[in-house]
């Protein structure tokens, strides 16, 4: 089952690399407005949220997870360090996808039962359940990116 997941999740991962085609570097750690996050933040978000949820918290590093993109709330209070600003676009799309292939690497090697609990905080009741969430949660992020461009004047690709 849980490659059944997994494939779901590079299928949105896909729509992460067509999220990043043409995006400007001046607009990545830009907000269109307040209370509404940039596309680096969004990356930062969905990289924290696989790494902590697959390999644990602490396991992978990278300037994308953050404890700074971790809630939202957290996000909007704390910006992003001047080292993740200077950060480009293909710089960010390239650590997303890393991150991304390494906490999936990660939760294979655990061999985890996917109907065991996982650690408090978590969304779902099971391993099975965190997986199939992360599904919708990378999908539902990278349709905010694709808004954040186009609140920012830019034209995505279609795909």
């Amino acid at each position: 089952m849980l490659e059944a997941y997994l494939s779901s999740l590079e299928l949105a991962y896909f729509e992460v690399t067509e999220a990043f085609k043409g995006l400007a570097d001046e607009n990545v750690w830009k907000r269109p407005a307040e209370g509404i996050l940039s596309i680096g933040e969004l990356a930062g978000h969905i990289a924290s949220g696989e790494a902590n949820r697959f390999a644990g918290k602490g396991t992978l590093s990278s300037l994308l997870v953050d404890p700074r993109f971790w809630y939202y709330p957290r996000t909007l209070a704390t910006p992003p360090s001047e080292e993740q600003r200077a950060m480009t676009a293909q710089q960010v799309g390239t650590e997303l996808a890393r991150v991304h292939q390494e906490a999936v690497a990660h939760l294979k090697s655990r061999n985890l039962d996917l109907d065991s609990a996982p650690p408090n905080g978590s969304p779902g009741n099971t391993y099975g359940e965190v997986v199939q969430y992360m599904v919708f949660h990378v999908g539902y992020h990278i349709g905010q990116m694709y808004t954040v461009r186009h609140l920012l004047g830019e034209v995505t690709p279609d795909n």
